[in-house]
């Protein structure tokens, strides 16, 4: 079953507001077992508006639509909901005498403006507002494959928009038939390339349970989605395909929720009655610390931190970098009370290669007591970039030492 989103402003298409109702209502569609399969952005143009709704009227069997229900010129739902099914505009008499009431509410003269925010077209319901002055439209219409699609028109502001969605559009959707399970599954040390080739047949298109990917920030996020008729089917599908995804991936899997990689090290710390020691370099450059002292609960774990704006003016090598680095772990274990890990980053430079393309050149270390580990974070591209993959190969490298007996 599908569904689609349409958000209406020309304040969207320009770039100076964010449509993030799209994000929402796409998670709670999904949620009640509809497929969103697409997502449309549209200026406050009435042709193109129309055009667009008859479209995804005759696509999807749910369309969505936030904004363009205010009282001034540009706000054209209602008037393209009209059109587009060859209806006229009504004045709902309820809705009006809903909006003056607002407006007295608040001591304030309703501008005549508001009266047209009233109008619905004429086979259409009006949906109340509780939270503002624009309500809502709800209607069927009739497709050329003789089944109805469900339109619901919602204001843009998200504190009038949810509610709505929730309360009144909402109860129209739970007879999809489907029953939908989410996982998500978070892995670091693959490239998003690798992870597909090793996950295989899981991401091929048309299965159930669908497994899509995506990379963020160096993590690789797997998103599992399984439809069933029984909640019961569902969980199981996202069970099985959960265990092929940790027998393929093995230990990059990190998490199954969306917990971040340094709040599971944390965890592990805490568990263990175990603390930490940062020294950054610009490499990280501060990045280990920011991320550590974000709660009280990851901030439990780290018993001391460092940053030196230590920028490399000469480019320095892996081998007197790490020769330093393990000198400088070693000279703090000896104090107390020392943490029981030393995490480490270098001072980075830029390189440019043969080719032309410059590579940001930078190392980071994991130290216990007994054992020293060293790991070229070089890579191209952006700084930030450069230093959250630097800084979650340390975090990963500290998780699979706790993880694992043998190396602690």
């Amino acid at each position: 079953m599908f569904a689609e989103i349409i958000a209406i402003g020309s304040e969207l298409t320009c770039g100076s507001k964010l449509d993030t109702n799209s994000q929402w209502l796409s998670r709670e569609l999904e949620s009640v077992g509809w497929t969103v399969a697409r997502h449309t952005t549209l200026a406050d143009d009435l042709v193109s508006t129309i055009a667009e709704i008859r479209a995804a009227s005759e696509r999807s069997s749910v369309v969505l639509i936030t904004g363009g229900l205010g009282p001034t010129l540009d706000d054209l739902t209602r008037e393209a909901l009209a059109a587009a099914f060859y209806q006229p505009l009504v004045r709902d008499k309820n809705s009006v005498r809903q909006i003056e009431a607002l407006f007295a509410a608040r001591g304030r003269v309703m501008p005549e403006r508001n009266y047209r925010q009233a109008d619905r077209p004429l086979h259409a319901d009006t949906l109340p507002n509780s939270c503002g002055t624009a309500p809502g439209i709800l209607m069927k219409v009739a497709r050329q494959n003789s089944t109805t699609c469900l339109l619901a028109a919602m204001p843009g502001v998200p504190a009038e928009m949810r509610p709505m969605f929730e309360l009144q559009i909402r109860p129209h959707l739970l007879d999809s038939g489907v029953v939908m399970r989410r996982r998500v599954i978070r892995t670091f040390g693959y490239g998003e390339s690798d992870a597909e080739r090793l996950l295989g047949d899981l991401t091929a298109r048309g299965r159930n349970p669908e497994v899509g990917i995506t990379a963020s920030e160096a993590v690789i996020s797997l998103w599992i989605t399984a439809r069933s008729d029984s909640p019961e089917e569902a969980e199981t599908l996202c069970n099985q395909t959960a265990a092929l995804i940790h027998e393929r991936l093995g230990d990059a899997v990190y998490s199954e929720d969306n917990s971040e990689l340094h709040q599971v090290v944390a965890d592990q710390l805490t568990a263990q009655s175990r603390t930490i020691a940062l020294r950054e370099g610009s490499t990280t450059g501060g990045l280990l610390a920011l991320w550590m002292t974000e709660s009280a609960r990851s901030a439990q774990a780290l018993q001391s931190a460092t940053v030196s704006p230590n920028l490399a003016l000469e480019p320095i090598d892996r081998e007197a970098w790490e020769k330093a680095a393990r000198t400088e772990a070693y000279e703090y274990f000896r104090a107390q009370p020392a943490a029981d890990f030393v995490l480490l980053s270098s001072p980075h430079h830029d390189e440019i290669t043969e080719s032309g393309v410059t590579v940001r050149r930078g190392w980071v270390g994991v130290a216990a007591e007994d054992r020293f580990f060293c790991m070229d974070v070089s890579m191209s591209g952006n700084l930030a970039i450069f230093r959250q993959r630097a800084a979650r190969t340390a975090l990963n490298r500290l998780r699979l030492m706790l993880a694992d007996a043998r190396e602690v």
